[in-house]
């Protein structure tokens, strides 16, 4: 079971890492709750088959507490990180993120050490500096982004607290995991997370442009394949990963999707391969297998 967390774990960076090059696109067409929204209602539509396939009833005779949790897990983890992720993403841009990204892991490991009791102990403290040495050597690309000092504070807030909330959204219902399928536990956040997301977009007041990305358009050709490969292959795999595996070594892993994008960026999108970027992969590797050793 610990090599299926980790497999999966690992599955989910590279999903994410594929998915956000096809973000950074759509997100120039969409809104950040624009593009939330629609990859939610994606994903859900996908997920009900998914579980009648599988022979998971929707809704399971479970205790309301049971429900509670998923629920709020999926409105911090989906309805507000998501919206926030989305929004510094595009004034931070993928560079300045993947700085930001860094604070998932630390806090994924205070958070688990302080309410699950968890240690990974000094392999896997030293795998996860190795993957956050990694992602700042590839993160390092010479000269600042140019953007307004403005935009800089704006999306650095918005990306804190995406990552903290995404950080408490899955601790929170970590002990659930453990006897919940996979499956129900992505519906149920999910339908919350989206539920949150149709009630804030019918009062807000660019509601029109908000729900307008649910029609047919152009803008589906990105957007569509980013929902199904970051939102649906990628949040099965991570809850997976946090099912079978401590979830300190399952962060460790997630946070491999930095230098997966750096790869992809560099196949798709031509992006130059620098030698921080090589130092980082080698450096990110190593660190994944100390993590990965240390269950």
């Amino acid at each position: 079971m610990q090599l299926i967390g980790i497999v999966c774990s690992t599955g989910a960076a590279l999903f994410w890492a594929s998915a956000v090059i096809m973000f950074k696109k759509s997100g120039e067409s969409f809104s950040p709750m624009a593009l939330n929204l629609f990859k939610g209602v994606v994903t859900l539509i996908l997920l009900v088959p998914t579980l009648w396939i599988a022979g998971v009833p929707l809704f399971p005779l479970r205790p309301s507490h049971d429900w509670m949790m998923f629920c709020i897990s999926g409105v911090l983890g989906i309805t507000l990180a998501d919206t926030f992720f989305f929004m510094a993403l595009k004034r931070l841009g993928a560079g300045l993120w993947a700085v930001v990204d860094c604070l998932y892991l630390p806090l994924i490991i205070l958070i688990s050490a302080l309410f699950l009791d968890e240690a990974i102990g000094l392999k896997g403290m030293l795998g996860a500096l190795l993957v956050v040495a990694a992602i700042g050597a590839g993160s390092w690309s010479g000269p600042a982004v140019a953007i307004s000092r403005h935009d800089f504070i704006v999306g650095l807030f918005y990306g804190v607290l995406a990552v903290a909330l995404i950080a408490a959204s899955i601790v929170m219902v970590k002990p659930l995991l453990e006897q919940t399928h996979v499956l129900w536990a992505s519906f149920a956040r999910l339908l919350a997370g989206v539920a949150g997301l149709l009630i804030i977009a019918l009062i807000h007041p660019q509601r029109g442009p908000i729900l307008g990305a649910l029609k047919p358009s152009p803008e589906w050709k990105t957007a569509l394949p980013a929902s199904i490969v970051g939102n649906y292959l990628a949040m099965l795999a991570w809850l997976a990963g946090f099912k079978y595996t401590l979830v300190s070594v399952a962060a460790i892993l997630n946070q491999l999707s930095t230098i997966f994008t750096f790869v992809l960026a560099a196949i798709f999108l031509k992006e130059p391969v620098t030698l921080p970027r090589m130092v980082a992969i080698v450096l990110a590797v190593c660190g994944a297998l100390l993590a990965a050793s240390a269950v």
